[in-house]
């Protein structure tokens, strides 16, 4: 079983952060608690922190971009559960809401479309749709929205039944 090096020092902190940064990006409370859960003492914490901050290593702005943007176009979030998301990431609601502002609310909602159709799969029994929407609300989308697109989906459904 490997040792734990213990962090009394601020090189160790440093180098501790440094290794944990470059794997992926963390945020300020994220690198925060990881530190201080290998026994780095506040002191030394703060002056990593500032030391990282310094050289562009730790910015919790550009991270909220970054993570809000894969949780919206790779895990295909919605805007509720990216702000959910942000927040246990330790991200202050004014980044959080300047992140949210800058995404297009339609592209939420040309998405959503798409995703539905998926999830449904022609079939709009009751069980179904209410399964499809507990799946969305969980996702973070807006109960509305998703009516919205299931009702998109059956209409385009509707039309290639006639055809």
């Amino acid at each position: 079983m490997r040792k734990q090096q213990t962090l009394d020092t601020y090189d160790k902190v440093k180098e501790k952060a440094l290794r944990l940064l470059e794997f992926r990006s963390h945020s300020e409370f994220e690198l925060t608690q990881k530190l201080r859960h290998h026994g780095a003492s506040s002191e030394h914490i703060e002056d990593t922190l500032e030391f990282c901050r310094r050289y562009g290593f730790l910015n919790d702005v550009s991270y909220a971009q970054r993570k809000a943007h894969d949780l919206i176009y790779l895990k295909k979030y919605g805007i509720r559960r990216v702000k959910s998301e942000l927040k246990v990431k330790g991200i202050s609601d004014d980044i959080i809401e300047n992140v949210i502002s800058a995404i297009d609310p339609d592209a939420e909602c040309d998405a959503l479309v798409g995703l539905v159709e998926k999830k449904l799969r022609g079939d709009f029994s009751d069980k179904n749709s209410d399964k499809c929407i507990r799946y969305f609300v969980y996702r973070g989308y807006d109960i509305y929205d998703i009516k919205d697109a299931m009702q998109t989906v059956k209409e385009r459904s509707d039309c290639t039944d006639e055809i």
